[in-house]
């Protein structure tokens, strides 16, 4: 579960379809921040949505998550623009609440992962084929239901497989799609069958039992032990040599993010730190995570 403190909870929440690591949180009673690399923050204040220009009332029932502004220890604090309905003056005061927190709890990232739901796209025998969809709560299951898996590597420095390089395919074709991702995610896609199926999870003293709210028939309840779910988010283990390696080749250029992961084993972080050695960069802008 998430750290508990006195000043508010602090956690990580894996980013998945595609993995991209993890999101740290701060939390206040007040509201939240939300960091991509443990450096710089997003500051989101909870208030009452203002109503319409013409009805009566001051507020919506219920408290949402406002973008604020950002703060990081090299740049400071800046402010996005506001609705004037909104309480400006309450909205500084949390903000200045939050970044205080932030400032105390920075010394402890990595933060604990989150206790989360987890959604598996299932092969066509019903076991876990790779991570889809995580949820903090049973209320979050129905707007973040997938059935598709997707690999990403589509921004300036794309997936790239030596593999499939080797059989003339190209990373970009002559209309810019990225063809190495998507021979990757129609590989995926054949092992979880034409109609494919996914549910979700919930994982307690190292066992999962399958919900059952979208999940196959005969399928809901049933219980898993953890080591049934690939450590890295996706199956790794392939009896086909060539989709081995892809995955293989995939798993090596997502390194940076994977070594967010809690639970590796030793042999596995040391093959993830080398495979990551080679995006200098990436590593160095996730390091905190």
């Amino acid at each position: 579960m998430a750290a508990q403190s006195a000043g508010g909870d602090c956690y990580c929440w894996r980013r998945v379809n595609p993995f991209l690591g993890v999101v740290a949180v701060v939390r206040t009673p007040g509201g939240r921040a939300l960091s991509l690399d443990g450096r710089n923050w997003q500051i989101q204040v909870l208030a009452h949505p203002p109503r319409g220009l013409w009805s009566r009332g001051g507020h919506e029932e219920g408290l949402k998550y406002f973008r604020f502004g950002a703060w990081s220890e090299v740049e400071g604090s800046s402010r996005v623009p506001l609705n004037p309905i909104l309480d400006a003056g309450r909205m500084i005061e949390e903000s200045e609440r939050l970044i205080l927190r932030i400032r105390s709890a920075t010394a402890a990232l990595p933060f604990p992962m989150a206790g989360e739901l987890e959604q598996w796209l299932l092969d066509w025998q019903g076991e876990p084929l790779a991570l889809i969809a995580t949820a903090l709560s049973d209320a979050d299951l129905d707007t973040l239901s997938k059935r598709v898996w997707s690999a990403g590597g589509r921004g300036e420095a794309p997936f790239f497989s030596a593999t499939l390089s080797a059989e003339g395919i190209a990373v970009r074709d002559a209309s810019g799609r990225h063809r190495h991702a998507e021979s990757l995610e129609r590989l995926i896609a054949a092992a979880a069958g034409p109609q494919p199926d996914a549910q979700w999870f919930r994982f307690e003293n190292g066992e999962a039992t399958g919900l059952d709210q979208g999940a196959p028939r005969g399928f809901g309840g049933r219980q898993l032990a953890r080591e049934a779910f690939p450590v890295l988010t996706l199956r790794t283990d392939w009896p086909d040599l060539r989709a081995r390696d892809v995955v293989a080749e995939y798993v090596s250029w997502l390194a940076p993010y994977l070594l967010a992961l809690p639970g590796l084993s030793g042999d596995l972080r040391l093959r993830l730190e080398r495979d990551a050695a080679d995006y200098p960069l990436r590593v160095d802008a996730l390091l905190r995570l």
